[in-house]
């Protein structure tokens, strides 16, 4: 049984992310699981491939609640955010956005195109990439 959206939710399908995007709602399913990660001030990042209808992302989760998400659930985030992590995009959750498992193995998703494999640059960087080609 699927939980129902709160009055005037709206969930944002992966490919209308954008980088910077902060405080969104959006619903996925997990389709793969990577080994955690722990940085330098000993805290865990998970990281997982996710899709929706319109496409999949990587989604980074900080701390012990990527220990309670496992392939094939369906996640629901509020305030959720689109960032460039070493220039591709990635989906996380805010300082006081919530996590909510609200289904198992039954969403239609397409794992392409996958945002995370477009390398996002400023204008700035694109100038320059722009430049130092015309010198060759």
């Amino acid at each position: 049984m699927a939980v129902p959206l709160k009055i005037g939710q709206q969930l944002v399908p992966i490919a209308k992310f954008r980088p910077s995007m902060r405080g969104f709602d959006c619903e996925v399913i997990v389709l793969e699981t990577a080994q955690p990660t722990t940085t330098r001030d000993r805290m865990t990042i998970h990281t997982f491939l996710v899709a929706d209808q319109t496409g999949s992302i990587m989604m980074n989760i900080w701390g012990d609640d990527g220990n309670c998400i496992h392939n094939g659930d369906i996640i629901r985030i509020e305030s959720a955010e689109a960032k460039v992590f070493r220039g591709f995009l990635h989906l996380s959750v805010t300082r006081f956005g919530k996590i909510k498992r609200v289904g198992e193995d039954t969403m239609l998703f397409k794992e392409q195109p996958n945002f995370s494999d477009t390398m996002w640059v400023t204008e700035d960087e694109a100038a320059k990439m722009a430049q130092s080609s015309e010198n060759v």
